[in-house]
């Protein structure tokens, strides 16, 4: 049951103080210094993927800069070797579609064979 009656409350003492632990400015410095420490590692590795990327990105730009000069070069000086073989093998084909079209000089097949005097 509750008792009736009036409760004092007590005012809060104005003169109370937070005492900090002696430690405390240490342990800040020390969380400091651990932030740091953690702040240049990050700056670090934005450093090194930043680097890995522009090298990266770099070297395929030239790489398809060089195949493609390279490849230009090679059919420029190659364009002759090709044209002669070009134009050897349609020689080749242009040959032999004459001598397919010329009638045989052997007999055929179903020809008797030849007679000897």
């Amino acid at each position: 049951m509750r008792s009736k009656g009036t409760r004092t409350i007590k005012p809060v003492d104005e003169d109370h103080q937070i005492h900090d632990h002696p430690a405390r400015a240490n342990l800040e410095a020390l969380m400091d210094q651990k932030l740091f420490h953690q702040r240049i590692k990050s700056e670090r590795a934005s450093a090194y993927w930043f680097a890995a990327s522009l090298w990266g990105v770099t070297g395929l730009i030239l790489g398809a800069f060089l195949g493609v000069y390279i490849t230009l070069a090679v059919q420029q000086g190659s364009a002759d070797v090709w044209r002669d073989n070009f134009i050897a093998g349609a020689a080749a084909d242009a040959a032999q579609d004459s001598v397919n079209r010329r009638p045989s000089l052997l007999p055929g097949p179903d020809a008797p064979p030849p007679q000897n005097p």
